[in-house]
């Protein structure tokens, strides 16, 4: 099973986006179109599915705390 940490847009053209997530920037191929500060998640440099800002937030508090643990 893989694990996706939530990436923000920072910007998106051509089925292409530059997303970030803890630092990291890298950009993938997203068969949806994005704007810049939605959140989604990416497996194997693909956008699989877009996030509500709310949902993303939890789930990045939570990859904080496991860091910390």
């Amino acid at each position: 099973m893989c694990i996706s940490c939530p990436q923000r847009v920072l910007a998106y053209e051509d089925g292409q986006a530059l997303v970030e997530s803890r630092e990291r920037k890298q950009r993938v191929r997203s068969p949806i179109p994005l704007s810049r500060g939605e959140y989604v998640l990416c497996q194997a440099g693909f956008v699989v599915r877009r996030i509500p800002e709310s949902e993303a937030r939890e789930m990045l508090k939570e990859w904080g705390e496991l860091n910390d643990f």
